[in-house]
């Protein structure tokens, strides 16, 4: 069903739902008083953004963005393609890129990372740079994700040595270094014959033969003793690669699943987390000692680099309890390293909000990208529908809140190395060529600046690459390409490159607009860690207030993604103050005593204004709680309206009925204001007391009227 289609019948479906949970006693006021004093101004703190929520990312592809040392780009093999790994007129193999080209000399503007420091970016995410199996089938391993060695930097890249040097160069330009890490699969050693078989074929089997279900022992400290003759499909290594992986423990043919390849059009869940990801060896992330010798792998390089933070390959892939056991291993080595604040966020790919949220709240991962937004931008952006999705994107963040009081602030993308790049997704909505595409283009990326979240862009998209598909077709040279279909491909905003170098190709709008982008983040914070208020969702055209509390100063951006100019008169929480533009605009405007703002969209146009006042002062209003079953989660949806134009910060406590201790179930900064209670957290049958308290912009506070809720199972 389309999620607009589901929408829909929930919003019909609403009032009977309210009726049912009322009959159950869970609309009644209750008797129990709120939290009150300490208590009361411990779990109404408003929200807290993760140092992710200021950081601008730059992602690249090593062996695709410059060529330091020539010297490596057989990776030190001798022979043809299919032992080196090495054609560059093959958009399947390795290019020459490495770790000496992407560092430069720590300050030329025009190569390097201080480049990429110079166009606006805080942080830089890397693909895997550890050792490959360098070639399987067709293609080459230029791409990182078919580790072999994970202790070393793959040869082909360079040596240990020079990733220290790009990390030390980075941080010296303070930029922050992100690692992509794999912990689904290894390259692929192990042969195993047949496809994917399932454990209702063939079950586990512990070392004497008695079948067991691994997920019995996920994220435990004890697991049944494994023999390879009753695996399920009988591993096969060749002599040659019995030890042919780093740490040796990876060596060990029970360490994986061994069910064989995924079918990716008939595979349920259990396939997707046992079987083999292209044929790469699945690893069987169940057993304590394969989540241990992953958490010793990584814990490893942050040591040894002082790293900032992972983004987490094939994230949907592991089992359930995966994360739980091996984030805090992560975390705690990262402290222990003298960086506090690491940052990690994964790859699920998957676009509904309420499913992927199920990762943050029940999987401990504690960030992911966020597919179901790109899907919304681009079409936005690129004129096949409205902003309704944007919007309704912006209210599930609702779903990822939790008792820890963060605020929502995952990696934000229009497109990316796998799907295809950010121009490529925009122009497939709407066919766009010319400047009308370059224009969607900006849109997109202001889209991505000015809304919530760690903008991520691909690169070489600053320099107008669209690419001609997703995979190795999303994957060009920066440095002078010899591949012949790259040298004639269309671009945005600059002619196709032919044999020219793309870190000459200045100026171009998308780098401009991008450098200026990050500029207003950085001099702005409420872009960054503001709350976000959706003022206009409708059609072709978006509104949303950015709030910074601390400065107490509200932003309007608007967007319009369509061919002729848009007039609307949107609400703000700032009356009677003249908005400075920053962006898109030249001239200021000026909202009315009742705070009401009228605005000319030019097509194809993003606008940002700054307020030139504080917001007014205003005494936190009484807040009505209501409790009703969430029609697209299987949770109880916990929600809060207020009378003010205000913006609140909401939190939802809950309390076992009859005891002392308020515990934080979510706080919302941003309306509708949600949190959302799951009911098997707690007894069938059981008696709770839900209550909202409320923080004013200005810090004073107030409570809902506790309601008695009785827990049922959905």
């Amino acid at each position: 069903m389309r999620r607009s289609a589901r929408r829909a019948i929930a919003a019909l479906a609403c009032a009977a739902a309210l009726v049912t949970v009322a009959a159950a006693g869970g609309a009644a006021v209750g008797t129990s008083p709120p939290p009150s004093g300490a208590d009361l101004a411990a779990l109404s703190q408003p929200p807290v953004y993760a140092p992710i929520a200021s950081q601008r990312i730059y992602f690249v592809m090593l062996d695709r963005y410059a060529n330091g040392d020539p010297s490596n780009d057989r990776g030190g093999r001798a022979g043809g393609p299919n032992v080196t790994g090495y054609d560059p007129t093959d958009s399947g193999y390795y290019h020459g890129g490495d770790l000496k080209g992407l560092t430069g000399d720590c300050a030329d503007p025009a190569r390097g990372l201080a480049r990429i420091r110079d166009l606006g970016f805080n942080a830089i995410w890397v693909t895997p740079p550890f050792g490959q199996v360098t070639v399987q089938g067709s293609s080459a391993a230029y791409h990182g994700y078919w580790i072999r060695d994970f202790t070393s930097v793959d040869p082909h890249l360079g040596q240990n040595d020079d990733f220290a040097a790009f990390v030390a160069c980075a941080h010296r330009l303070g930029l922050k270094v992100i690692l992509d890490v794999v912990v689904n699969h290894t390259g692929d050693v192990i042969l195993v014959g047949g496809g994917y078989v399932g454990p209702e074929q063939l079950p586990y089997r512990d070392c004497h033969g008695r079948p067991f279900v691994p997920s019995r022992y996920a994220g435990g400290k004890t697991f049944p003793c494994m023999s390879a003759k009753y695996m399920p499909r009988v591993p096969v290594v060749l002599p040659a690669d019995r030890h042919a992986k780093k740490p040796d423990w990876l060596n060990t043919v029970t360490r994986y699943h061994d069910r064989g390849d995924i079918s990716f059009d008939s595979c349920n869940e259990t396939c997707f987390e046992q079987g083999d990801f292209y044929g790469l060896d699945d690893l069987f992330t169940e057993q304590p000692a394969v989540v241990a010798g992953l958490a010793q792998i990584y814990a490893g390089w942050i040591t040894r680099y002082k790293l900032d933070g992972f983004r987490i390959d094939t994230a949907k892939h592991v089992d359930a309890a995966f994360f739980g056991a091996w984030v805090p291993k992560i975390l705690a080595a990262a402290r222990s390293a003298g960086v506090p604040d690491f940052q990690l966020f994964g790859e699920v790919t998957l676009n509904s909000a309420p499913d992927l949220a199920t990762f943050v709240r029940d999987r401990g991962l504690p960030n992911v990208l966020d597919f179901p937004l790109q899907d919304s931008l681009v079409r936005f952006a690129g004129g096949s529908a409205g902003s309704k999705g944007i919007a309704n994107r912006l209210a599930d963040d609702d779903y990822f809140r939790g008792p820890n009081g963060l605020a929502v602030t995952p990696a934000t993308f229009l497109g990316n190395h796998d799907m295809g790049r950010a121009a490529l997704m925009i122009r497939n909505q709407s066919g766009a060529t010319g400047d009308e595409l370059v224009q969607r283009d900006l849109l997109g990326q202001s889209l991505l600046y000015l809304l919530r979240g760690a903008p991520v862009v691909t690169y070489g998209d600053e320099v107008g690459m669209i690419g001609a598909g997703g995979d190795k077709a999303a994957r060009e040279d920066m440095f002078p390409t010899r591949v012949p279909e790259w040298q004639t491909e269309d671009r945005v905003g600059s002619p196709p490159i032919g044999t020219g170098s793309s870190f000459d190709v200045t100026p171009n709008p998308v780098a401009a607009r991008l450098k200026l982008l990050g500029k207003l983040r950085d001099e702005n914070p409420a872009l960054s860690t503001g709350s976000t208020l959706v003022r206009v969702g409708q059609g072709s055209t978006l509104v949303v207030s950015r709030i910074d509390r601390t400065a107490r100063r509200e932003y309007v951006a608007a967007f319009n993604s369509g061919t002729g100019a848009v007039t609307v008169t949107v609400p703000t929480s700032t009356p009677s103050v003249t908005w400075e533009p920053l962006l898109g605009a030249t001239a200021p405007v000026t909202s009315g005593a009742d705070g009401r703002l009228g605005l000319t969209i030019p097509p194809l146009t993003a606008l940002l204004f700054r307020a030139n006042g504080d917001l007014p002062q205003r005494t936190a209003p009484k807040a009505a709680l209501r409790v009703q079953p969430d029609l697209l989660s299987n949770y109880f949806q916990v929600s809060a309206t207020a009378q003010t134009a205000d913006p609140l910060s909401v939190t939802f406590a809950v309390r076992r009925a009859g005891g002392k201790a308020w515990r934080r179930l979510a706080t919302d900064d941003s309306p509708p204001y949600r949190g959302f209670l799951d009911p098997s957290a707690f007894h069938a049958g059981e008696h709770l007391e839900l209550v909202a308290l409320v923080r004013a912009s200005d810090g004073s506070l107030t409570t809902s009227p506790v309601v008695p809720f009785v827990v049922r199972r959905r």
